[in-house]
């Protein structure tokens, strides 16, 4: 029960961090905000890149070396902090679109020959081996989920280029996490339908599995002691 309400306080925590930078980057971006502070739009622009970086640093096994990486990096961006100044819109902008597309590349990548469809991944870390079935339903949720992507990323570049700001940056902080939720929610009404056997799980629960690593078999333990 403790672990259940400390995984639901975890999500809401970060809900709560992604509203509050979606409201931080709009108001930096597409109010007045972005003349009188453009050093507010640059240091928020910058925030979700650069604690990535520092968080691979920080789980490298050559933590010294990157964490030097980083600092490096963050030197050069205080070079040419007046020029980002001055174009910091272009880093929100290919933050976003650039997102979207490299997980378009990521999922149609894994759509060519010979190799396994993203989402049939995902399935196989919770139901195990896939019935011919699934294998095809997975596989088409992933040319799904990787034309989303490529909306998404084309959308935003249309905007940005051929509309106001503040109509790209109501679109890529409000409107794009609510679109993927719903495409999560299509997609589960879609499984219940077309699989209504298969035991009902998120996709979710699949990266989950994939991404954590097997668990070891106690006798498997005890003979590597």
């Amino acid at each position: 029960m403790n672990s259940r309400r400390g995984r639901v306080v975890r999500w809401i925590g970060i809900a709560a961090l992604g509203v509050a930078y979606s409201m931080l980057a709009h108001y930096s971006a597409a109010t007045s905000a972005a003349t009188t502070f453009p050093s507010l739009g640059v240091a928020v622009s910058l925030a979700p890149a650069f604690t990535l970086l520092l968080w691979l640093a920080w789980r490298s096994s050559a933590r010294p070396a990157m964490l030097l990486l980083s600092a490096v990096v963050a030197g050069v961006l205080w070079g040419f902090w007046g020029e980002l100044e001055r174009n910091f819109s272009w880093v929100y902008f290919l933050q976003h679109a650039g997102t979207y597309a490299m997980l378009a590349v990521a999922f149609g990548a894994t759509l060519t020959r010979g190799r396994q469809a993203m989402c049939s991944r995902f399935a196989e870390g919770v139901h195990g081996t896939l019935a011919p079935e699934v294998a095809r339903y997975t596989r088409q949720i992933t040319v799904a989920w990787m034309l989303f992507f490529v909306a998404i990323s084309l959308m935003s570049s249309i905007l940005f280029f051929f509309s106001s700001i503040e109509v790209w940056s109501i679109f890529a902080n409000f409107l794009s996490f609510p679109l993927i939720v719903l495409m999560f929610i299509a997609e589960y009404l879609v499984r219940l339908r077309t699989l209504p056997h298969l035991e009902k799980h998120s996709i979710m629960d699949g990266v989950r599995a994939y991404w954590e690593p097997p668990a070891v078999p106690p006798d498997a333990s005890s003979r590597v002691r």
